[in-house]
């Protein structure tokens, strides 16, 4: 029984674990353009000011974090 109780409390762990990442996740894709037009765009629309490129896609505001910051908002 003890060893029951320890898994489920390491499942639901893992199940609010995943919740955050999954919200991660979200964030960005909403955040994540293939055209620079589209950055700009949406970076109007957010309020920051400024692009920048992450591998080969486009993301509004002048980095990762103001970014991040504006799509909590």
């Amino acid at each position: 029984m003890h060893v029951l109780l320890r898994n489920l409390k390491f499942f639901i762990f893992l199940f609010f674990l995943s919740l955050n990442f999954n919200n991660h996740w979200y964030a960005h894709m909403k955040g994540t353009f293939s055209s620079e037009q589209e950055a700009v765009k949406r970076s109007l629309e957010l309020g920051c000011e400024g692009i920048h490129k992450n591998q080969d896609k486009w993301l509004p505001c002048k980095n990762e974090k103001e970014l991040h910051i504006y799509l909590r908002k």
